[in-house]
């Protein structure tokens, strides 16, 4: 069964990954690969690091003694995971064997109290190390970070107007420096400068809540809670898009997190249904 269009024509992979007995993902914040093709799998089940290969077979899990709330995965180009822990109001860098390695935030503190985080979201640190966290449940607003993880801006307030937010859910730059925010209950993708300034906005979406960027290719790959997956060019122009609600094959409940690795493999994650873990690979 194929899904998608064109250059964009991608097959599910049925019972991708095996899970050995008595484990489970439970609802899957998001995933990451790294270039030994591994898969990150950062879920709110058994273990919130479940890590498999390629072929879909556990190689490793961690994260158990430190781990609040699974949410967001980045990884980035030295291959160290940035993951954003909800509950925890921080973000966690950590290397591809789960070894912490530094954090932003204060845990347990909301910045109600002085903390740094209202309940982020997710991360993504570009090549010059410049870091972004949209900061969605509690704060609608979005921070640049230099790469010391000193915070030099925040933009944004709740509302539906430009440059406000309705639960920033997602963010990634692009090469030329726009800034994509998933601004998830507002139906929308915001694009901003890296200062903060709203560029444009790209409607008519349901509920985006992840990005993954291909440069090489001018793709951007966007989850959508509301049961979609859509893939955009640099213009936000959609090239491919699939999904319905349901239980069927190619089918979803709420995607919430979507990785591309470097054979151009989707792999996307679910919330509000357990062990919910799609790998699309594409046809040629």
């Amino acid at each position: 069964m194929r899904f998608g269009s064109g250059a964009h024509t991608y097959e599910l992979v049925q019972g991708w990954h095996k899970l050995p007995p008595q484990w489970t993902l439970g609802w899957i914040g998001s995933i990451g690969t790294d270039s030994q093709d591994r898969v990150y799998c950062f879920n709110r089940g058994t273990h919130p690091m479940v890590v498999f290969d390629r072929d879909g077979h556990v190689v490793d899990r961690w994260g158990d003694a430190w781990v609040n709330h699974a949410h967001g995965v980045f990884v980035d180009q030295r291959e160290h995971l940035w993951l954003t822990d909800r509950f925890a109001q921080v973000v966690w860098v950590a290397t591809t064997g789960g070894v912490v390695l530094r954090k932003l935030g204060f845990p347990n503190v909301t910045s109600d109290q002085r903390g740094l985080f209202n309940h982020p979201t997710n991360t993504y640190v570009a090549a010059d190390g410049t870091i972004f966290v949209s900061d969605g449940y509690g704060a609608a607003r979005c921070h640049r970070f230099a790469p010391s993880g000193r915070l030099e801006l925040t933009w944004g307030s709740p509302g539906d107007g430009p440059g406000q937010f309705k639960l920033p859910h997602g963010i990634w730059a692009l090469p030329d420096g726009r800034v994509l925010v998933a601004d998830r209950e507002n139906n929308r993708i915001q694009v901003f400068t890296r200062d903060g300034v709203w560029l444009a906005t790209w409607p008519d979406f349901l509920q985006p809540s992840d990005f993954y960027v291909d440069s090489p290719a001018c793709a951007i790959y966007v989850a959508e809670l509301g049961g979609r997956v859509t893939i955009l060019d640099f213009d936000g122009k959609i090239v491919a898009r699939w999904g319905e609600r349901g239980p069927g094959p190619g089918q979803f409940k709420c995607p919430h997190g979507i990785w591309v690795d470097r054979h151009g493999a989707i792999y996307i994650g679910e919330v509000q249904r357990d062990d919910a873990l799609f790998k699309f690979v594409p046809v040629h």
